[in-house]
């Protein structure tokens, strides 16, 4: 008993300074000890086996000096281990290896009606798009500790479980079939989650210790960052802001119930509403051909009734952001996906509304940001989340994987 306990808090002081190197970026040993609390010898001890293992390394040319002794600066090894990430969206499936420090290497965007493959499908369009990134960042498979699968819906990402997601009519088992294929750990995760990780490691949320992501796209997704630390709630699918229910008996949903954030803010919400609105107009779209872009294009050349769908959304998305921020009091609410689009059709009502719902000290304490959307920065973060796993327990995860 007392030797696993040795080799648990050995294998927690060693993940907690990987950690405070990665976060650094450049740290001595010194300033590792202040920060972990961990003892100078051990810290000596656990950076001689990281750097014997070939995770991290010195950088002599950017030592510091304090009090006229020279502090040699710690960094991670980029090349120590290599993830890749993919997002999958209702009309593509993108791409992103990184190395151990996260950068990007090689990204690749494939389009493709996902909703119309099935799981063993787009297993094999995952492990295709896998192999050409890999070709191009100049890598193999072998070279890669893991692979971490983002997507929409209700996830527990701590089984690997995919409950129900919208892009597929259902569950899917698409994790098992791509670890069996690749003959690798596959992390399956939320992915306004993955993007929520990619904003805390390189985004807007990096630095900021509370934060919150809102994600437009198909549906409406959120991440939360507590203290730090992304919460996930009791069985992992927490943060389903988009099926918060806001007109009883309203519009349909995609989940199954009525009147929920998404039927109105939505893309596809305001592409169905969008067609009701247009049936029966002389001259009109075609409906069965219409797409969200195409409406936010009509919108912006003036077509007043659906102007007022966009508008709409902008003022139910200020209540459910307004109640965020009284819940949560964060420093930031970030907001992106493909939904930015609308721009100002959506977001120039929902900041007016926005001061109407709060109180100076609330408005001032946080605030909302809307981010270019970049899907390449989604399968960023689901790469995270393999890195994430490999900082736990690195030296069993890269030796094994690796």
């Amino acid at each position: 008993m007392k030797a696993a306990n040795r080799d648990f808090t050995r294998e927690l002081n060693l993940s907690n300074i990987l950690n405070s190197i990665r976060e650094a970026g450049m740290i001595s040993r010194v300033e590792i000890a202040e920060k972990t609390g961990q003892s100078r010898a051990s810290v000596t001890n656990i950076t001689a086996l990281l750097i014997e293992r070939g995770l991290i390394r010195e950088d002599r040319a950017a030592s510091s000096s304090s009090r006229g002794r020279r502090r040699i600066m710690l960094m991670l090894n980029p090349e120590a281990a290599y993830a890749v990430g993919i997002k999958i969206a209702a009309f593509r499936l993108s791409f992103a290896v990184v190395d151990f420090v996260g950068q990007v290497k090689s990204t690749l965007s494939v389009p493709l009606r996902v909703g119309e493959r099935s799981a063993a499908m787009l297993a094999d369009v995952a492990e295709d798009g896998i192999l050409h990134c890999l070709e191009k960042a100049k890598l193999k498979l072998k070279d890669l500790c893991g692979c971490g699968l983002a997507l929409p819906g209700f996830v527990d990402s701590a089984s690997g479980t995919c409950f129900w997601t919208p892009i597929q009519n259902g569950s899917s088992d698409i994790r098992a079939l791509l670890a069996q294929r690749l003959g690798m750990d596959v992390y399956l995760e939320n992915d306004a989650n993955a993007f929520t990780v990619a904003s805390q490691w390189f985004g807007l949320g990096k630095g900021v210790r509370n934060f919150l992501v809102v994600t437009i796209e198909e549906g409406i997704g959120m991440g939360i960052v507590v203290d730090g630390k992304l919460y996930q709630g009791a069985t992992g699918i927490a943060a389903e802001f988009g099926h918060m229910v806001i007109v009883p008996d309203g519009e349909p949903c995609r989940c199954g119930k009525f009147g929920c954030f998404e039927a109105y803010s939505a893309d596809s919400g305001i592409l169905q509403q969008s067609k009701k609105a247009l049936q029966g107009r002389k001259n009109g779209p075609d409906l069965e051909m219409l797409t969200i872009e195409e409406v936010t294009r009509l919108a912006r050349d003036g077509d007043r009734q659906l102007r007022k769908i966009f508008h709409q959304s902008g003022e139910f998305l200020a209540r459910g952001v307004a109640g965020l921020i009284q819940i949560f009091n964060p420093e930031r609410v970030i907001i992106t996906g493909e939904g930015v689009r609308a721009g100002d059709l959506v977001f120039v009502p929902m900041h007016r509304l926005l001061g109407k719902y709060l109180n100076h000290e609330q408005a001032k304490a946080t605030q909302v940001l809307i981010q270019d959307w970049n899907d390449h920065d989604w399968a960023q973060g689901a790469a995270g989340f393999v890195l994430n796993e490999i900082y736990k327990s690195p030296l069993d995860k890269i030796q094994r994987n690796g």
